[in-house]
């Protein structure tokens, strides 16, 4: 994922420039820079997936922070939905979850977890008022807030990979663990492994290529993206350009590749949502766009921004979307 949106760098396209005719008797130019931005909440989105995919060092199988815990606290949107997932035991020894649990632009659980249980943004104090002896936190947490939860007893749990299913499967499994119920956690996975195959009789013969594209970005290879496209049936085109990650794609650079599919993310928890239907739309009104196949074929496919940027059961969710527009738009 994700993990939530947090002020980090995000790298900066040059956009182009549009210029007004000047009329006879006006003086110098009205050239003036022509935006090529997606809507804030789009770009905001687009951000949480850049956090969501990046990537570290490979997880061992089993680490220090997964002996069993008693009072746990949640700092990732992944944990928050993984935890509710492995069931009453496991929700019974969690003691808070992050800040975002409850936003449906982001959280698979919004609105899931009782009030009772506190929501916490990521400050070490609060966190440290909970008393908890497990905190599940990210890559990209602070170092400050690392030192003081430590310095204080806390045990870390550290999610450092989101690249897809395979890193969701190490997830779960260690989340299992320090709740005591690995078969709970394999339950989980028995399910995934369930909607994976039928998205794999529903392949289409013929692979089109897709780009998932958000305010001067695209997702490449080794993002939770490429996992989704494949299982959706989808190839990547940037990975196929030969990218790596997330990384800066110019708009221009984007419609030169005349892309079949074009997916982008949507500020609504299911895609029917008038929301997404606006998201196409504003995509397909940035400049060059409508020449691409992607706009003539009536294939820009905006996916809810919870399972387009998820890291975990949403990457299922937003290749079972791909695949029914997709399949529905067959002939």
């Amino acid at each position: 994922m994700p993990a939530a949106p947090t002020s980090s760098p995000v790298h900066t396209v040059p956009r182009g420039r549009a210029c007004a005719r000047v009329t006879p008797g006006e003086k110098g130019s009205k050239c003036r820079p022509r935006d090529t931005r997606l809507p804030a909440v789009a770009r905001g989105l687009a951000v949480l997936f850049a956090l969501s995919a990046c990537t570290g060092a490979p997880a061992p199988a089993r680490e220090a922070g997964d002996a069993p815990a008693r009072r746990i606290v949640s700092q990732t949107i992944l944990a928050d939905e993984v935890l509710w997932a492995l069931g009453p035991a496991a929700q019974a020894r969690v003691v808070g979850v992050s800040s975002l649990a409850d936003d449906p632009r982001y959280s698979g659980v919004a609105g899931v977890w009782p009030p009772a249980v506190p929501r916490r943004a990521l400050t070490s104090e609060g966190l440290l008022a909970l008393e908890p002896d497990l905190a599940i936190i990210a890559s990209f947490t602070s170092p400050e807030v690392r030192e003081l939860l430590s310095s204080h007893g806390v045990r870390l749990l550290e999610f450092t990979r989101f690249t897809g299913f395979a890193d969701y499967r190490a997830h779960v499994r260690r989340l299992a663990a320090v709740v005591e119920d690995p078969a709970a956690g394999e339950r989980l996975l028995s399910d995934l492994d369930a909607r994976l195959a039928r998205l794999a009789a529903r392949r289409p013969a013929a692979s089109l290529a897709a780009v998932s594209w958000a305010d001067g970005h695209a997702a490449a290879g080794g993002t939770s993206f490429d996992d989704v496209a494949e299982v959706a049936g989808l190839s990547n085109m940037a990975k196929e350009k030969g990218l790596e990650g997330h990384v800066p794609v110019a708009l221009e650079l984007m419609v030169s590749w005349d892309p079949p599919v074009i997916v982008t993310g949507c500020p609504a928890p299911e895609p029917d949502d008038p929301a997404c239907r606006a998201a196409e739309a504003a995509v397909a009104a940035l400049p060059g766009v409508r020449a691409t196949a992607a706009a003539r074929d009536g294939r820009i496919v905006a996916v809810p921004g919870r399972a387009l940027a998820s890291t975990g059961e949403g990457m299922a969710r937003a290749a079972e979307i791909l695949q029914d527009r997709l399949l529905a738009e067959r002939p």
